[in-house]
């Protein structure tokens, strides 16, 4: 097996190959947390003008891991994608009177929200990140109906009402329900499977000082939450394949 890596001697074609370096908690850096006590994260030379990059982002399939663990970039370049999809179809489908409603919600549940929350499962969502995906999801609404931000300051139309002359749910109800389908899929899997195992998994040390970073399981409570799930007992409720997918469903 070869190894794609970078050459000097050619610098418009990048490594496939790349390494990326996940930061600890600031708390952790005596010397300068700002670059990680002078940690070297220049690129690791191979000899003979090869080289491996050394990133701060590395996509993998089709899903942005950062340096800092979070899920904003990620969530930013979806949205990005999703936007691109949008203003392609908007001129032949969203824009158009002629098509109905009905037809634009089906387009727009099938491919945009498809690409929107790609590996929205596993996503950690702060109320900072919710926000983006909650405007782009008012834009989008705004744009099937035919309606300016200056008709909804003019005639007072609310998300809500175009939510409902659309017949879709709010964006924090599709996520919610994807966030506890993977976690009912994780609940039903026996303890040998990685995915369980690191779902259940309970790091052994001190917390860093210092506000901790918003989890996946404080995300997944707050899915719970919006359900009306009992959050003591969602795991004997989601051994019941039919069960859980009558409670996440009635997710508005």
């Amino acid at each position: 097996m070869e190894i794609h890596v970078g050459d000097v001697r050619t610098p418009k074609k990048k490594s496939k190959t790349e390494v990326l370096f996940v930061a600890a908690p600031p708390s952790t850096y005596t010397t300068n947390p700002a670059t990680y006590d002078d940690k070297d994260l220049s690129n690791i030379d191979l000899g003979n003008g090869h080289f491996f990059p050394v990133v701060a982002s590395f996509c993998y399939l089709g899903s942005f891991l950062t340096r800092d663990c979070s899920d904003d970039e990620d969530v930013e370049a979806r949205i990005e994608a999703a936007g691109n999809a949008f203003g392609a179809l908007r001129k032949p489908i969203f824009a158009k009177a002629s098509i109905a409603l009905e037809a634009k919600k089906m387009v727009y549940l099938t491919l945009i929200l498809s690409i929107l929350l790609y590996g929205a499962e596993s996503w950690s969502l702060t109320e900072k990140i919710y926000k983006k995906l909650r405007c782009f999801h008012a834009r989008c609404l705004r744009g099937m109906c035919r309606i300016t931000r200056w008709h909804t300051r003019k005639h007072r139309i609310s998300t809500k009402d175009l939510l409902e002359r659309l017949d879709l749910k709010s964006i924090d109800a599709y996520v919610t329900k994807r966030h506890l389908q993977w976690a009912g899929h994780l609940a039903r899997m026996p303890m040998e499977r990685l995915p369980r195992r690191m779902m259940s998994c309970w790091v052994d040390s001190k917390r860093p000082v210092g506000c901790p970073s918003f989890t996946y399981g404080r995300g997944l409570n707050k899915s719970l939450r919006k359900a009306g799930i009992d959050i003591n007992n969602w795991h004997a409720l989601a051994q019941n394949r039919e069960d859980w997918r009558l409670a996440i469903n009635s997710v508005e």
